[in-house]
């Protein structure tokens, strides 16, 4: 999915928005039904907070006066989410980004046991790169 670019209400290899790539992972990798808009997804769980985020929560972001933005956390604040920005695609950010630091609203656990996803970290061959972590242009809704 990585080379799928950003498109607002998409949800396939043309484009795809930040709540239809968690929707999409979800359904494949979890057989776990989520709404498709964040609108409808942050009512999903349980809260969490920053600071006790495991791999497979969603997080949340105030991105503008009404525009929010979700991801998936994986591990050492990375997170994984589709930027409108500059790179317009699927990447991995840093929740540390001075952007998105800022912006940072909330997450959710929405998976029974979150804890059971296998860190990027423990993996022999990561399924996600991380060499997409530079600094970025912020996501617009």
């Amino acid at each position: 999915m990585e080379k799928h670019p950003y498109r607002y209400g998409g949800l396939n290899k043309r484009g795809i928005d930040c709540s239809g790539l968690v929707y999409r992972i979800f359904k494949n990798q979890f057989n776990l039904s989520l709404p498709r808009t964040t609108a409808e997804q942050i009512k999903q769980g349980i809260a969490v907070s920053k600071k006790a985020l495991k791999p497979g929560d969603l997080v949340f972001f105030k991105t503008g006066w009404r525009s929010r933005h979700v991801g998936i956390y994986l591990e050492n604040g990375l997170f994984l989410h589709v930027s409108s920005g500059v790179k317009k695609r699927v990447t991995l950010s840093k929740l540390d980004n001075i952007y998105w630091r800022r912006k940072y609203w909330t997450a959710r656990r929405v998976l029974p046991q979150a804890s059971h996803i296998t860190p990027l970290s423990d993996r022999q061959s990561p399924a996600i790169s991380t060499a997409h972590t530079a600094p970025e242009t912020p996501a617009t809704p």
